[in-house]
């Protein structure tokens, strides 16, 4: 061997040698932190740069956009600072070249992301993000906002805000085959609710039927009053798990989105509030697409770091459907066999069973309807600000020169109504009918109803109010969960909210009234006593 071989042989050693340390390296760390992650589902990302791959969990993950939209492809997501070599170097190596334009100017700019949703060991979705660059990043020491951090029950937490912007997204996600006659049951969500109302929901596919219980449900539109028809929304929220068939339709329709040439796939829903005893309302849906869905983690702050709270991961999904029905079912028993066109008088009194109000103070509503009365207890009653007055204003022409005019004129009563889902069939139908003409023109004054409200303390009537000729403006059912807490907790409560406008409008003040009331002494008067002039025969007056 001459001195030149020996030569090259060295110098591919050590270009070897370099090549192999340069890019050669491959780590796998999977930070395992004692998070409280309700429902046991952590992201765990895996980053395939081209230096090596490195795994590791983020208790808190938000897709940017709406999945099904496909309108781009961003991600954020937070954790404790902690070993990861090669996503801080990537993140250094953005800040120094952030004003370079070249598309591959360091060995760190672009690379791919799995997201897997793992639960209990095992992955539920995944979701393959490609050609992702760090958009922008940050540490920050997350605190309680009010000095409560510096206390050792409350504490700190010093973590990694990254902003992720790619080029695609794929759900990688197992189609499952199932029989159409099939019913999938995914049982109890193992939250709780008030009164123990409950939200279940009744996909109908073409390949089968989910039926799934959602600890969130929202009437998004259908009720709202309109000069045309209101299409219908509605949208659920739940810890993220795996619905085979749903989530094929999710898949399908980011397939389709923006496509003129391929329709989305569609379904019915039956949508049904029980406390596992009764189902006292109901909406089905018909013709439904998915409109929206989203991934994305729930916290507050530094609670979920600090072991005060925790996270959750959910699911948001929200859905269009050309139509919906509602279900009444108790409306019908209370009629009986009379015909729709007889005139009845129905009386239905129901008292709201969750009670913790200041002094012990209670809101009942009577509703007089054309065909009965029923009473309501509400949890939350809230009028209009009753001396609110409206102004129009006629601005001069510049072609007429004039002066402004301002007229004030009184604006309608209104009143909010709101409680857990009830039994309350009359004021259901009567929502249900003002739905049924929905956008026909001259039908404000059709369907009108009187609403007296009596706010009472025990069986005191303290202030109550006459609201006269009023029609329903929007009716929707809601749950509104605070951040992460209520999933923590395990509290949930689904409400009716009843909003209506009125043309009459009267206050009571029965205290007052009876400052007033002059009681009489309970005496006999001399009208009273029999007439001595006018005895029988044999007695006389002297």
């Amino acid at each position: 061997m001459t001195y030149k071989n020996a030569k090259n042989i060295a110098i591919f050693s050590i270009v070897a040698l370099f090549t192999v340390t340069a890019f050669g390296f491959s780590n796998s760390y999977a930070e395992e932190g004692n998070y409280k992650m309700v429902g046991g589902v952590m992201p765990e990302l895996t980053f395939n740069f081209r230096e090596g791959t490195e795994t590791l969990q983020f208790p808190v993950f938000t897709m940017g956009e709406n999945f099904v939209d496909d309108s781009g492809v961003s991600f954020s997501v937070e954790g404790t600072v902690t070993h990861s070599p090669l996503l801080h170097k990537a993140m250094d190596e953005a800040y120094i070249y952030r004003y370079s334009n070249a598309a591959f100017d360091h060995q760190f700019k672009y690379f791919d992301v799995d997201a897997n949703f793992v639960k209990e060991g095992e992955s539920i979705i995944l979701l393959d993000y490609n050609n992702c660059r760090i958009d922008n990043y940050q540490v920050e020491t997350l605190d309680s906002n009010d000095y409560e951090s510096y206390h050792k029950e409350v504490g700190f937490a010093i973590v990694d805000k990254i902003d992720f912007v790619c080029s695609g997204l794929k759900s990688n996600n197992d189609s499952t085959h199932t029989n159409p006659r099939t019913l999938i049951d995914h049982g109890d969500s193992g939250f709780k609710f008030a009164n123990g109302m409950k939200t279940f929901v009744t996909f109908s596919f073409n390949e089968g039927k989910e039926k799934i219980q959602f600890p969130v449900f929202n009437l998004v539109s259908g009720y709202a009053e309109s000069g045309r028809n209101v299409k219908a929304e509605f949208s659920v929220e739940g810890v993220l798990d795996y619905y085979p068939i749903l989530q094929k339709k999710i898949d399908n329709a980011r397939k389709v989105s923006g496509l003129t040439s391929q329709s989305n796939d569609d379904f019915n829903a039956l949508v049904e509030f029980s406390n596992g005893e009764k189902t006292y309302r109901g909406f089905d849906f018909s013709s439904c697409h998915v409109e929206d869905a989203k991934i994305t983690t729930l916290t507050d702050k530094e609670e979920g770091f600090t072991g005060k709270s925790g996270f959750v991961t959910v699911h948001q999904l929200g859905f269009e459907c050309s139509g919906i029905k509602s279900l009444n079912m108790h409306y019908d028993k209370l009629r009986g066999d009379t015909p729709s066109w007889k005139s009845i008088d129905i009386v239905h009194e129901y008292q709201e069973p969750l009670q913790n109000t200041d002094k012990g103070l209670s809101a009942f509503a009577t509703f007089t309807f054309d065909d009965g009365v029923e009473t309501v207890e509400f949890s939350m009653f809230k009028q209009s600000e009753v001396l609110s007055a409206t102004e129009d204003v006629f601005l001069q022409d510049k072609d007429n020169p004039a002066p402004s005019e301002f007229t004030r004129k009184a604006s309608y009563p209104t009143l909010e109504l709101r409680g857990i889902v009830g039994d309350y069939p009359l004021l259901y139908n009567h929502v249900d009918d003002a739905l049924s003409i929905q956008g026909v023109i001259g039908t404000n004054n059709r369907n009108l109803v009187d609403i007296d409200v009596k706010i009472v303390s025990g069986n005191e009537e303290i202030r109550g109010f006459n609201y006269s000729n009023c029609r329903s403006t929007d009716y929707v059912v809601s749950t509104e969960p605070n951040k992460e807490e209520s999933y923590v907790k395990n509290k949930f409560a689904l409400e009716n909210i009843f909003d209506f406008e009125c043309q009459g409008y009267h206050p009571n003040n029965p205290m007052y009234d009876a400052m007033f009331v002059v009681e009489k002494a309970k005496t006999t008067s001399s009208s009273d006593l029999r007439k001595t002039d006018d005895w029988a025969k044999g007695f006389y007056v002297e």
